[in-house]
């Protein structure tokens, strides 16, 4: 049996993107000047002369210049010190009933492996993939990401078949953007969905863990590193 899992809203609330950020501005304060760069870039967003990729890749403004090494520590802590005690007990519960029977597990998120590949192999998935951002020996102002590009939608379709994986019997997800990925799972279980992505999946399963988290000042507390 195969499982695949998206990772932020559906093994915990809230982005990992955002969290990260919060980490490292709260660690690194100086690093909060990283909004004169992302201010403007939202605006180029909001208009869509960028796109979404582009968007992500100049959020990672908030590491520019750190050292690699420095930045996998970071990325290792996070994970230690926050990811692993957020997550949602009923998902969590399943991935160890997945694990326990044997099944094939993969991590699929958007959000760069440079944590993601850390949540994966702390909580035993058998493959993660996340948004492969380029990591030199120091992070760049707008870190690479190569094709098929972000791994989001389709694209995490042809980063699993590089695995082999064109199939699987069953998805984790919160988000519609997963429809792609839902649409190789012959079982699909939506957690806190909302009410027209569940309407778009016949037959799912719905979790509904607390959230704990108000979205707005979740994300604005993470952008401010407060």
């Amino acid at each position: 049996m195969t499982a695949l899992f998206d990772m932020d809203g559906t093994l915990f609330a809230g982005d990992s993107q955002l969290r990260f950020a919060r980490w490292i501005l709260k660690r690194h304060g100086w690093r909060r000047l990283y909004l004169l760069w992302l201010i403007p870039m939202g605006i180029l967003r909001a208009l869509h002369i960028i796109n979404t990729e582009r968007m992500k890749r100049a959020f990672l403004a908030y590491a520019w210049g750190m050292r690699r090494e420095t930045l996998l520590q970071e990325c290792h802590q996070f994970v230690q010190e926050e990811i692993l005690h957020i997550l949602y007990p009923p998902v969590l519960e399943r991935l160890r009933t997945h694990q326990h029977n044997g099944d094939t597990t993969v991590l699929c998120s958007a959000s760069p492996d440079w944590w993601t590949q850390m949540v994966g192999q702390a909580l035993g998935f058998t493959h993660t993939i996340g948004t492969p951002a380029a990591l030199t020996a120091r992070v760049s102002l707008m870190p690479g990401i190569p094709a098929p590009g972000n791994n989001k939608g389709a694209n995490k379709l042809v980063r699993l078949a590089a695995l082999g994986i064109t199939s699987a019997d069953i998805g984790y997800t919160d988000s519609a953007a997963d429809l792609p990925m839902l649409s190789i799972c012959r079982q699909a279980v939506l957690v806190n969905p909302k009410t027209s992505f569940a309407s778009q999946v016949s037959g799912a399963e719905i979790l509904t863990p607390p959230k704990g988290i108000r979205p707005l000042p979740f994300t604005l507390g993470c952008l401010l590193g407060i």
